[in-house]
């Protein structure tokens, strides 16, 4: 074989085993793929909760608000013989002269609407925040005693003002001893009690004596039905176990503030004129 031709064929073999691969270098290169073929499509924005929210509390305290308003001309109605006792009750013992009525008589509406807005305030409270302690119920007697009371320290005399708290100092305590004699004759009746047991009751409850308790003088009115809320650690530790066992099974309710219902007409000693009418009940 000459050099010439063994040159021609490793020529030839080189061609055939560098064929293959200029083949796939040639080929296209697959498009590489896409990290992301696609943003995706922007969420669409959620409602905003905590505006919403709010948005729902200011209607409930709207509707609220305006139930208060309705409330107030109520409770009004409700405790003005209350206002009206304490009014006879000055009208009695102050011997006023026809200058100081009018002052008296014109405060205390004031006096009325604001017993009336304490005791609407306080059940808006609860319809919002939910239940309430029962201690934090405003007492519309008290506030209206006190509140007159602010008034005559600004209309009556030294003499009058003395004579006036000696009187309120009275009955307070008469109403006081009413108030309890009244429930210990009602367990009396109920539970038996001996003598020895009455005392103690009535000791007990005297030293534990809260001003709302006054409210046990409305017993009468519901006869046998109910017996007021009084705390166990004045009656339970004097009974003995059979009259435990009746005095946990009986049923206790805590009275409301009711003035009485009747309400005098004016008859113009107060020098005037009388306040409009309430708006009714519903």
């Amino acid at each position: 074989m000459t050099p010439t031709h063994r040159h021609r064929i490793l020529v030839a073999a080189l061609a055939i085993t560098l064929a293959p691969i200029r083949s796939h270098a040639d080929e296209p290169k697959p498009a590489a793929k896409k990290a992301v073929d696609a943003k995706p499509d922007k969420a669409e924005p959620k409602a905003d909760k905590p505006a919403e929210a709010k948005k729902e509390v200011d209607a409930r305290d709207a509707q609220i608000d305006a139930q208060l308003q309705q409330w107030i001309p109520q409770f009004t109605q409700q405790y003005r013989p209350i206002l009206t006792t304490e009014l006879n009750f000055i009208r009695q013992v102050c011997d006023l002269t026809p200058e100081q009525r009018p002052k008296i008589k014109t405060a205390s509406e004031a006096t009325l609407k604001e017993a009336a807005t304490k005791m609407a305030e306080f059940q808006g409270g609860m319809m919002r925040d939910g239940s309430r302690a029962q201690n934090q119920q405003p007492n519309p007697q008290q506030t209206i005693r006190e509140s007159i009371t602010k008034v005559l320290q600004d209309t009556l005399t030294p003499g009058q003002m003395a004579k006036y708290k000696t009187e309120v100092a009275q009955r307070t305590a008469l109403r006081k001893r009413a108030a309890i004699q009244g429930v210990v004759a009602r367990l009396d009746g109920t539970l038996c009690l001996s003598a020895q047991q009455r005392d103690k009751i009535t000791e007990s409850i005297t030293a534990g004596w809260q001003d709302k308790w006054e409210q046990w003088l409305m017993l009468s009115i519901y006869g046998d039905q109910y017996f007021p809320v009084v705390p166990d650690q004045h009656i339970a530790t004097h009974l003995d176990a059979d009259q435990k066992s009746v005095w946990s099974g009986l049923q206790k309710i805590e009275f409301g503030y009711y003035g009485g219902g009747i309400v005098e007409a004016d008859d113009g000693w107060w020098g005037v004129e009388p306040a409009k009418a309430d708006a009714p009940m519903k």
